[in-house]
Order: structure tokens, then C-alpha cells, then sequence
């Protein structure tokens, strides 16, 4: 099952690719009763726009990010760390990397050991015990929208914790 919605995830990059005109092209996220669903939670309406500059790397997730609950205003920096980490792809998964053995996920690559799987202060998983996943796992990260939420309650952590909300990419 994991592989089909990684195709899909795939087949709509490729789309938004083939769409995009290399100009400027103003995003909205989609009106409230168009706005997918996941089959985890309904995103919150959102009815902010903003233009998608012409460098933007990763123009085809600017709308999910408005939806996932990111401001224009962090949008460029978003798209920075979503090149950086996956390329703009949403089936990444580093297996490899990391000294600690554990694995980094998706559009942002959201470590599992920090952020979804229990932990001695989490037991239920970071992600879980804030309402972003519904259950225990990772797997859940490379659903785009989920995996951009998730990487928007992790800035918010970091900015009350730290005043960075970057931390996490260190950034």
C-alpha cells in the first residue's frame, strides 16, 4: 500500500512540473469545499494568497504548505529546506545518514526517533501526543500534507522553545 501513495505522490509532482510556466503564478489553497481531505484529518480552510516567485524550487507544495497551516511570509524558506532535505520529492526516506541509525521522512525529512516514534518523554511519539499523526509510526510522514503539518508544529516547538523555528534544518 505504501508504494501506491508514493506513485501518487510522485504522479502529482510531475504534474504540478509539467503546469508550471517558469513565471510568476499566484497560488490559493483550494475553497473549503474542494479542499482534499486526508484519511486522517480534514485540513482547515485556508484562504490565503500569495504569489509563487519564479525561482521557487518547490512551487507544486506551496499550496499544501498554506493548507498545512504555514504563512506566506516562511514559504521561501520552507521551499529552501524542502529542496534541500528531498529534492521536492515526498517519498524520500535516508536510511543511512544518521549516526544514531534512526531515519529522516519526506518533503522535510522529519526524524522518527525525535519526532514519531516513543519516546521516554513521549510515549505515544512527539507528533502523536500534538495531534498531527494519529498513530504510532512514521509512515504516515511521506502524505505530503501530513508531513508539512508536521514540519509547521515543529517550527512552532522550535520558535517557543528556542526562537528559532529553523532549528530543526538548522537553518
Amino acid at each position: 500500500m505504501e508504494w501506491i501513495t508514493r506513485l501518487l505522490a510522485a504522479t502529482s509532482a510531475a504534474l504540478a512540473l509539467l503546469a508550471f510556466s517558469g513565471t510568476d503564478t499566484p497560488v490559493t489553497a483550494p475553497p473549503p469545499e474542494t479542499t482534499p481531505t486526508t484519511p486522517y484529518e480534514a485540513p482547515t480552510p485556508v484562504s490565503v494568497a500569495t504569489t509563487i516567485p519564479a525561482d521557487a524550487l518547490c512551487h507544486q507544495w506551496w499550496g499544501v504548505a498554506l493548507e498545512a497551516g504555514w504563512t506566506p511570509d516562511l514559504l521561501p524558506t520552507l521551499d529552501y529546506v524542502m529542496w534541500r532535505e528531498s529534492r521536492c520529492d515526498p517519498t524520500q526516506h535516508n536510511t543511512t545518514l544518521n549516526r544514531d541509525s534512526s531515519t529522516d521522512i519526506g518533503l522535510t525529512q522529519i526524524n522518527d526517533r525525535s519526532w514519531c516514534l516513543p519516546t521516554r518523554w513521549y510515549p505515544g511519539g512527539y507528533l502523536q501526543t500534538v495531534g498531527v499523526l494519529p498513530t504510532v509510526g512514521c509512515e504516515q510522514l511521506f502524505n505530503p500534507y501530513l508531513n508539512l503539518k508536521a514540519a509547521k508544529a515543529l517550527y512552532d516547538y522550535s520558535q517557543e522553545a528556542h526562537g528559532n523555528g529553523w532549528q530543526p534544518w538548522q537553518l
